[in-house]
């Protein structure tokens, strides 16, 4: 595709996206709730796309085809554990979020776990945990966006280039209204992101067919254990990967939300549908290209995030155009929820404990500050390309690990306070960051379940000292 069509394109996209998010303007009341929950408004529809568009990233369409294309069927098993475990999670926390929301009002994921555990330190940290784990996500998502446009332009669209017009366009949606115009764009995008993978899909499948020697699946592509997914790996990816609906907080936020147990019943349903659907259809694409490699019809990629761009640069030019702009919207929709989260958590649970006195009106101006300091941080990590875009969006989510058993002792235990939930934070955390760095698996056991253990070994043991907090009843009593 010649760089002009693709500045086109992306030109077209945010042209409607920026109108979308204009329009959605006008349904922001002026208040700190609804520029981050919407306030409890939202219908079905936007819900549901909303809480797919900002889970379904980069991290699919260019991660997950090329750990696809790379390590087989094993991958589509390590997503399906993800999905498995978020319908589970959200069948049952979703209905305590929702009530939470109607009954108390809280607008950070974090001021829950203040609450419930009686201490805004626990928010505190809640937050600054966020905000290191998030970072490479957020990046990944960009990098993403990055390589894309790189393979589909033929280099004329500058790796460098990209980045800023993908951290401009996030922060442009996101402090334009807050949740309203990040998750009316999000259905824009969600439409664009699921039409486009499966023209795409049909595509491929319909050319790979027309291979001489075209096998699906063939050799250790399709089964696991294989040369890639040990029991290990397969645990070590997967088990932070199954919490990432409790512990990265741009999801539970949305489930705030709904304006009505209906509306959240609805999103549950819509979500499991659109994400089954999404799930099959990237592991599929990176199955099928693999195959054609193998066939002698698509080029050897062996770096694996480069499989996707390596595809948009051979595919029919408006299909292309439609690819590389149903990729910006995966990426865009996830990097600007992330944005707000973080901006709401760091006024909720950091910045309002030191000014309890702070104005709804000045709240909202140093919310957006931060989304912008935010943006910048997340562009120079990105610049840096500091590594595959799957292993970065799991190191987030095993940096967040820790979490998991605040959330669900929050909700199923009667014990448990400040000491048990901050050291168990500190501990979890620790672990996760010394075991990554160090490359350690103690025992031969994944570092994630060591992260896993140690956190909830430390809170189940504190917590049995300790009585729930009064403020935290109301949460645990939800």
């Amino acid at each position: 595709m010649e760089g002009l069509s693709a500045y086109l394109a992306i030109g077209i996209y945010i042209a409607a996206g920026t109108t979308i998010a204009w329009f959605a303007k006008k349904r922001l009341r002026k208040d700190v709730k609804d520029f981050y929950t919407a306030g409890g408004r939202f219908g079905s529809l936007v819900v549901s796309l909303s809480y797919a568009a900002t889970t379904y990233s980069a991290f699919m369409f260019i991660g997950l085809v090329g750990l696809s294309y790379q390590s087989g069927v094993g991958a589509m098993g390590f997503e399906l554990v993800y999905f498995v475990g978020t319908l589970f999670l959200l069948y049952y926390l979703a209905p305590k979020y929702y009530s939470l929301h109607s009954r108390y009002g809280y607008i950070s994921p974090a001021e829950v776990l203040t609450d419930r555990y009686g201490s805004p330190a626990v928010g505190m940290v809640v937050t600054l945990i966020s905000l290191v784990a998030l970072i490479p996500y957020s990046s990944a998502q960009i990098m993403g966006i990055a390589f894309a446009a790189e393979g589909a332009s033929g280099g004329a669209i500058p790796f460098t280039l990209a980045v800023i017009i993908a951290v401009s366009l996030a922060l442009l949606w996101s402090v334009v209204a807050g949740v309203w115009s990040v998750g009316w764009t999000d259905v824009y995008q969600g439409i664009l992101m699921i039409v486009a993978g499966v023209a795409v899909l049909a595509w491929a499948i319909s050319w790979a067919l027309s291979l001489p020697s075209f096998s699906f699946m063939s050799g250790e592509l399709g089964y696991v254990p294989n040369s890639y997914w040990s029991p290990q790996t397969f645990l070590n990816m997967t088990i932070p990967w199954f919490f990432f609906a409790i512990t990265n907080p741009q999801v539970v936020q949305r489930l705030f939300a709904p304006k009505s147990r209906e509306a959240q019943k609805n999103m549950i349903t819509l979500f499991g549908a659109y994400g089954l659907i999404f799930t099959v259809m990237v592991c599929v694409l990176g199955l099928v290209l693999k195959g054609a490699t193998i066939a002698g019809g698509f080029p050897l990629v062996t770096y694996r995030d480069a499989v996707t761009p390596t595809l948009l640069g051979i595919l029919p030019p408006w299909l292309t155009i439609f690819g590389l702009v149903a990729i910006i919207a995966a990426s865009i929709s996830t990097i600007d929820s992330i944005i707000l989260t973080l901006s709401s958590m760091s006024i909720r649970d950091v910045f309002l404990p030191l000014r309890p006195k702070l104005s709804q009106k000045a709240q909202i101006s140093v919310g957006r500050a931060v989304m912008i300091v935010l943006a910048l941080g997340c562009m120079v990590f990105s610049l840096s390309r500091p590594g595959l875009i799957v292993d970065l969006s799991v190191l987030s989510s095993s940096l967040l690990l820790p979490i998991a058993p605040l959330v669900l002792g929050s909700f199923l235990w009667g014990r448990g306070g400040k000491r048990s939930a901050l050291a168990s934070l500190v501990a979890g955390f620790a672990t996760a960051t010394a075991l990554y760095y160090l490359k350690l698996s103690p025992l031969g056991l994944p570092m994630n379940l060591w992260t896993l253990a140690a956190s909830s070994l430390i809170y189940v043991t504190f917590g049995s000292f300790e009585k729930i907090p009064e403020a935290g009843k109301k949460v645990r009593e939800s």
